[in-house]
C-alpha cells in the first residue's frame, strides 16, 4: 500500500509487524493511538484495523475502515481490493466483481491478484469463459501457483481436460507447487489414464503433507485397483484422520473392508457415509450392495430403493434391486431385471444376470437368447475373465438341461479362470450371516 506517512518517527513498521505476527489486540491498540494523534486521518491505521476486523469475520466494520482509506486517498487500489475481498466472502459476487474491476482501473501495472480474483468471481457467477480469460491474464501477469491452478480448474469445469492437464503441467514446471495443487494434478492425471504420472504427483503431495486427503483417496483407489487392499486401508485411514467427515473415504474404506470379509466394520463405514451424505445416491448404492452380500436382502432393498430414487438412470442400482427382490421371492424381480436391461442394453453384466434370471425361472428359450447377446457383447468389447467364466457356466447348465444351443455364436472368448455366476455370491458356511426379518 502506497503511503506518504512513512517518515521520520513513523510507527507504521511496528503496526505492520504486529499484524503479520498475529498480535491483533496490540495492533488495534496501536492503530487507535495513531488515530488519536492524527485526528483520525492515519490511512495505514485504518487499513490495518480493517484487515484485522476482516480476519475476525467482522466484515461490515472492516468495510467502514477500508472506505475511510478510500476517502482519504481515492487513487489507491489496495483498500478497494480489500472491499472486493470482503464482498466475495459475503457471497456478493457481482458487487465483488465490480469492485475488482474498479481496482483494476486504478492500477498502473497488471495485477495478478486482481485477475485471479476476477476469475473466481466469474466462476461463481457461472461465466466460465470470462473466468478462463482472466485466469490466463493472471498467469501472464505472474500469478504463480494460484493463477495456474485456478486456470486448470476453470478449464476442467468447462470440459477441456487436455487444456487443464496442460495448465497443471505449466504450473508444476514453472513453480514449486503445494500439496493441494499436486493432489489435484495427480487426480486429473489418474482420470486421464496416466497412472504412472498420477502416482508420482500424488506421492509428492503426500510427501509434502501426509494428511492431504484428496491425494490419499486417489492413491487408495489406485491400490484397490491393483488388489493391494492393506496399503489402501492405510491410505484411507490417513485420509479419515485429516477429514473425518469425508464421504468418499468412508465409502472406499467400507468397500475395502468388505473385500477383507470384515463385514461388521464394512457396514459401519458405509453407514457413516450414508449419514454424512443422506442425499448421495452412490453412498446408498454401496451400502445396499454390502447388505446384499451380507445376506440381508430386505435392508438392501430399502437402501437400493433410496439410491434409485436419487439416481433413477443408474442401471447397476436397478440390477441390485432385481437381485434383492428375487432373493426375497418377490414377483416384481422380473420387471426390475427388464428395467435394468432397458437402462443398460449394451452392458454384458446386466444381460448375463437377465439370462440367469430367465434360466432360474424356467424360461430357457429366453435365457438362450440373452446368452447369445452376452456372447456378442463380449466379442465386441474388451473381454472380462469373470463374465466369460460366468457365461461358460451358464451355457454348461443350459446344455445339461437339454437346451439346443446351435443359435449361439460358435466362438466364445476363452478364459482359464473359473468364477462362479454373478448370482452365486454366497459366503462360506462358517461366514453365513443372519437373514433379515421380512
Amino acid at each position: 500500500m502506497v503511503d506518504n506517512e512513512f517518515g521520520r518517527g513513523s510507527r507504521n513498521w511496528l503496526l505492520h509487524a504486529r499484524y503479520v505476527r498475529g498480535e491483533h489486540a496490540q495492533c488495534i491498540d496501536l492503530a487507535d493511538d495513531l488515530q488519536r494523534q492524527t485526528s483520525n486521518t492515519h490511512r495505514y491505521a485504518h487499513f490495518i484495523k480493517g484487515s484485522v476486523l476482516a480476519d475476525a469475520g467482522r466484515l461490515q466494520e472492516a468495510f467502514e475502515k477500508f472506505h475511510s482509506c478510500i476517502r482519504l486517498q481515492p487513487q489507491d487500489p489496495e483498500p478497494l481490493k480489500q472491499v472486493a475481498k470482503c464482498l466475495f466472502h459475503q457471497s456478493r459476487f457481482q458487487l465483488s466483481l465490480e469492485a475488482y474491476l474498479e481496482a483494476d482501473k486504478l492500477t498502473k501495472y497488471p495485477d495478478a491478484d486482481i485477475y485471479s480474483a476476477l476469475a473466481e468471481c466469474a466462476w461463481k457467477l457461472g461465466d466460465i469463459e470470462r473466468g478462463v480469460e482472466w485466469a490466463r491474464s493472471a498467469v501472464q501477469a505472474g500469478g504463480g501457483e494460484r493463477a495456474g491452478s485456478l486456470l486448470a480448474r476453470l478449464l476442467l469445469s468447462s470440459g477441456d481436460v487436455n487444456g487443464a492437464l496442460a495448465a497443471y503441467d505449466q504450473a508444476l514446471t514453472a513453480h514449486a507447487c503445494g500439496a493441494d495443487t499436486l493432489a489435484a494434478a495427480g487426480t486429473l492425471q489418474l482420470r486421464a489414464g496416466d497412472p504412472r504420472r498420477a502416482f508420482q504427483l500424488l506421492g509428492a503431495a503426500l510427501a509434502q503433507q501426509p494428511t492431504q486427503h484428496a491425494a490419499a483417496l486417489a492413491l487408495a483407489a489406485m491400490m484397490l485397483q491393483h488388489k493391494d487392499v492393506d496399503a489402501a486401508l492405510a491410505r484411507l485411514k490417513a485420509a479419515l484422520t485429516a477429514h473425518p467427515t469425508c464421504v468418499a473415504a468412508h465409502t472406499n474404506l467400507g468397500l475395502a473392508l468388505l473385500v477383507k470379509k470384515k463385514y461388521i466394520a464394512a457396514l459401519t463405514c458405509l453407514q457413516r457415509a450414508v449419514w454424512a451424505a443422506p442425499l448421495s445416491g452412490r453412498a446408498a448404492h454401496n451400502l445396499g450392495l454390502a447388505l446384499l452380500l451380507c445376506k440381508r436382502p430386505a435392508s438392501a432393498f430399502c437402501r437400493l430403493a433410496t439410491a434409485a430414487a436419487l439416481q433413477p438412470t443408474q442401471h447397476y442400482t436397478v440390477l441390485l434391486i432385481a437381485v434383492a427382490l428375487e432373493r426375497l421371492g418377490d414377483s416384481r424381480a422380473d420387471a426390475a431385471y427388464a428395467r435394468a436391461a432397458a437402462l443398460g442394453p449394451d452392458d454384458p453384466l446386466i444381460r448375463l444376470n437377465l439370462a440367469g434370471r430367465h434360466a432360474r425361472a424356467g424360461r430357457l428359450s429366453n435365457a438362450v437368447e440373452e446368452a447369445g447377446i452376452v456372447a456378442q457383447l463380449l466379442q465386441i468389447e474388451k473381454s472380462d475373465a469373470q463374465l466369460i467364466s460366468a457365461l461358460a457356466t451358464l451355457l454348461a447348465l443350459l446344455r445339461s438341461a437339454g437346451v439346443e444351443l446351435s443359435d449361439l455364436p460358435n466362438t466364445i472368448p476363452e478364459t482359464d479362470i473359473e468364477v462362479p455366476s454373478t448370482e452365486d455370491v454366497n459366503t462360506p458356511e462358517e461366514e453365513q450371516l443372519a437373514s433379515d426379518e421380512v
